[in-house]
């Protein structure tokens, strides 16, 4: 009994002209062709999301210590910031090398103001102290007078004075006499630790 053999489907000579296009493609190009075609067959992938940026919370450059800040009722930002290694001075808070400035923001973080114009003179212009029950503070002046009161006690809203701010500031006034500037407190982990080590007031 006879039989044919015949060529394995590789070494025959398709007839399809196609076919024999594709027969002449190294074996990588033919792989690469077929995940192509699954891909567009399987359809448009979906997009990819987006991640937005962080909110803007505080006015302090990246190696300073934010001693505070708060969004105010026009949603600029309001930040007292020290320089590297503040905090961890060791000496009389009046031999402190460092510096300090408070500043303020647009929304964005598009800074519009800082005082004193010269952050290491800071120690012209910022005191702390205690309050009657016990709470640090920290008061910073203009040459009008002090424009900015802040203390630990969460309760007690931030001071601002319109009358004493530095030239060229503007500040929304709240609507009701003894509310809070601040509309929300972002940052006063560092607050106390800040405050030891600026000038005492004096009395």
């Amino acid at each position: 009994m006879n039989y044919k053999i015949s060529k394995p489907f590789a070494m025959q000579s398709p007839s399809h002209p196609t076919l024999a296009r594709l027969s002449a493609l190294p074996v990588t190009a033919l792989l690469a062709l077929t995940v192509t075609v699954s891909a567009c067959a399987a359809g448009p992938s979906e997009p990819k999301t987006l991640q937005s940026a962080a909110p803007v919370t505080h006015n302090c450059k990246p190696q300073e210590t934010v001693g505070f800040s708060c969004e105010l009722l026009d949603h600029r930002l309001l930040s007292l910031c020290v320089s590297p290694g503040f905090v961890a001075f060791k000496g009389l808070p009046n031999d402190n090398p460092g510096y300090a400035y408070v500043a303020v923001s647009t929304p964005d973080g598009k800074l519009q103001h800082a005082y004193p114009a010269n952050p290491s003179e800071y120690k012209k212009y910022m005191s702390t102290g205690v309050t009657q029950s016990a709470w640090p503070y920290v008061d910073v002046a203009s040459e009008k007078g002090v424009f900015f009161y802040a203390n630990g006690d969460m309760e007690t809203p931030v001071s601002l004075m319109p009358q004493n701010l530095p030239a060229g500031w503007q500040v929304q006034t709240p609507p009701t006499r003894g509310d809070s500037y601040c509309k929300r407190r972002m940052h006063r982990e560092n607050f106390d630790s800040v405050l030891l080590q600026l000038p005492r007031a004096v009395k």
